[in-house]
C-alpha cells in the first residue's frame, strides 16, 4: 500500500495501532450505549414483571381454589387481605461468618428447671418479758459452808403473795415493798461451791422474773500441814509444818496465819475455826516423812497409835 511505502515495520506497526484502537473504542462505546437503552430496560423490566405475576399466583392459588369453591356453593368469594413482607437477613461482616451467608436463627423454648422447695425460716419466737423485774440479790456471792443468811432481792413488781426460789426451792419470804423482798437462806444449799438460780414467782407459777445466778465460793483454808501431835497433861500441842518446810508447834486456842483459831488438837487431826466466816477446817495427820530427805520426824513427836486400851502417865513416850 502506498500508505506504508518507504516506512519501516516498526513505523508500520505505530500506524496500523493508531488505526485500529480509535475504531475499538468507538465499537464499545456504541454497545455500551445500545445496551443501557429502553430496549434493554423493558426486556428486563418484562422479565421483572413476569416473575412478579407468577409468584403472586403462587401466593393467592389457595385463595382462589378458596374462591372457586365459595363460588360453586353460591357464596361471595372472599378477599385476600394476607400481606406478604419478604425478609432478607444477612450475617455480619465480623466474626468468622463471610460476607453473603444467610444466618437462619430457631427459637427453642427454655426448659423450666424442677421447682425446689423453698427453705422458709421462721422467726423466732419472742421472748415474753415477765411480769415481774428482779434486778439485783444482796449479796450476789458467798462462801460455802457458811450458816443460814439473809438476802435482799431487788426489783418492780413485787407483791405480797410473791416467793423467793432457789434452786427450785421455795424460802421463806418477807414482802417489803412493791421493790424489794428479803428471803432466809439456808446452810444446806451453800455446803458446796457452785452458781445457784434464783427467782421471785408466785406459788401457781403465773407470775414470774428472770432468773439471777448466787455465786457460791470456796471458803479460804489453812495452808499448814498436820505432822505431829504431843499429848500433854493440860493442853495437846500440834506440829504444823508451813510451805516452806518450817515447823510451828500450837496449842488449843492459838491462832493459825491470823485467821485460824485451834479448836482442838486429836491423833488424827487438828480442828480450826475461821474466826470471820465460822467456819470449821479439819487438817488431817500426815506422815513425819512428808518433812523431806534427811529431815526426820519433828522434834517431840510420834506417829499416832490406836487408841490405847488405857492410857496412863502424863507424857507419851518419845
Amino acid at each position: 500500500m502506498a500508505l506504508f511505502e518507504g516506512k519501516t515495520p516498526a513505523e508500520r506497526n505505530k500506524m496500523i495501532a493508531a488505526i485500529v484502537l480509535p475504531l475499538l473504542a468507538l465499537i464499545f462505546v456504541v454497545r455500551m450505549l445500545f445496551s443501557s437503552g429502553p430496549a434493554a430496560t423493558g426486556g428486563s423490566a418484562t422479565n421483572s414483571n413476569a416473575n412478579a405475576r407468577r409468584a403472586a399466583q403462587q401466593r393467592t392459588r389457595p385463595s382462589n381454589a378458596g374462591n372457586a369453591n365459595a363460588q360453586a356453593d353460591g357464596l361471595a368469594p372472599e378477599e385476600d387481605t394476607t400481606s406478604y413482607t419478604p425478609i432478607r437477613c444477612c450475617a455480619p461482616p465480623y466474626g468468622d461468618v463471610g460476607v453473603g451467608r444467610n444466618i437462619f436463627a430457631f427459637y427453642e423454648k427454655p426448659v423450666n428447671p424442677r421447682p425446689t422447695a423453698e427453705v422458709v425460716v421462721s422467726p423466732p419466737t419472742p421472748t415474753p418479758t415477765p411480769p415481774i423485774l428482779l434486778a439485783s440479790l444482796t449479796p450476789q456471792s458467798v462462801f460455802a459452808k457458811t450458816g443460814n443468811f439473809t438476802m435482799q432481792l431487788s426489783g418492780d413488781k413485787f407483791g405480797p403473795a410473791d416467793r423467793v426460789y432457789v434452786e427450785g426451792q421455795e424460802l421463806p419470804t418477807q414482802y417489803k415493798s412493791m421493790q424489794q423482798l428479803t428471803a432466809t437462806v439456808p446452810a444446806a444449799l451453800i455446803t458446796s461451791q457452785g452458781q445457784r438460780s434464783v427467782e421471785v414467782r408466785t406459788p401457781d407459777g403465773k407470775l414470774y422474773s428472770d432468773k439471777l445466778t448466787l455465786s457460791v465460793m470456796q471458803p479460804p483454808a489453812p495452808t499448814y500441814t498436820y505432822v505431829g501431835f504431843l499429848k500433854r497433861p493440860r493442853a495437846n500441842t500440834a506440829v504444823l509444818k508451813d510451805s516452806r518446810g518450817e515447823l510451828y508447834s500450837v496449842r488449843e486456842g492459838d491462832m493459825v496465819e491470823g485467821r485460824f483459831r485451834v479448836a482442838e488438837i486429836s491423833e488424827r487431826g487438828v480442828e480450826v475455826v475461821d474466826k470471820d466466816l465460822n467456819i470449821k477446817h479439819t487438817m488431817p495427820y500426815v506422815s513425819a516423812g512428808g518433812l523431806g530427805p534427811g529431815r526426820g520426824p519433828a522434834p517431840g513427836s510420834i506417829q499416832p497409835p490406836p487408841p490405847p486400851a488405857d492410857e496412863g502417865g502424863d507424857e507419851e513416850p518419845l
